[in-house]
């Protein structure tokens, strides 16, 4: 039983300390955009990493390239395949070479502005939760005010004689009632903001 136990925990000290390969990615200059496993990949979505970066390689350990393709305005696009170190951690340092191709320079920066879109446009349809999430606390708000708006007509329409008791559920019954029209009025402008923002946000998106 000592022996299994012994055992046991000696796998999992293996297990735990048993690093996956990484490389270690410089270039220069630095903040390329680096892409993995995609020989033309497409430099209007967002990276995997900016350099210098550390990639781990794929789950298994015995991994021995990883394929890169860096993007950074005004320098050639880069894509090379790199040999793994037998040991844990490799490095290398990659030195770019500037362009000067104008139409090269312009295809960059088109694709650099719609990254810019498509991500402005993500903004726009995480910020869309907040008018939504403001519209469903709103219509809560408007629905509570309706009830007891309505509890409080019942009780008008039941009292034979007019008090002061039966003023004050009057006062009451108008108070509900306009603070559920205006809870309703902030409900749909929360509602129709919340969908222009994503509807927007989606076609900037793509």
């Amino acid at each position: 039983m000592l022996r299994l136990v012994t055992t046991f925990l000696l796998c999992a000290i293996t297990v735990a300390f048993a690093g996956s390969k990484v490389l270690h990615v410089s270039t220069i200059p630095n903040n390329a955009d680096i892409y993995i496993d995609e020989i033309r990949p497409n430099h209007a979505k967002n990276p995997a990493y900016v350099s210098p970066a550390f990639i781990e390689a794929a789950d298994d350990s015995l991994a021995s390239e990883i394929l890169i393709s860096l993007f950074t305005p005004g320098f050639m696009d880069t894509t090379l395949r790199v040999r793994l170190s037998p040991k844990d951690t490799s490095f290398i340092i990659i030195s770019q070479q500037p362009i000067l191709d104008n139409e090269f320079l312009e295809r960059q920066e088109a694709e650099l502005s719609k990254r810019k879109r498509a991500n402005f446009g993500k903004g726009l349809m995480k910020i869309s939760l907040i008018p939504f999430a403001a519209s469903l606390i709103s219509g809560a708000i408007a629905y509570y005010e309706i009830e007891q708006a309505k509890d409080c007509k019942k009780t008008l329409q039941n009292s034979a004689i007019v008090t002061d008791r039966y003023q004050n559920t009057r006062d009451d019954f108008e108070d509900y009632r306009d603070n559920a029209k205006l809870a309703k009025k902030f409900t749909y402008a929360s509602l129709i903001t919340g969908a222009a923002l994503l509807s927007i946000g989606f076609i900037l998106s793509f």
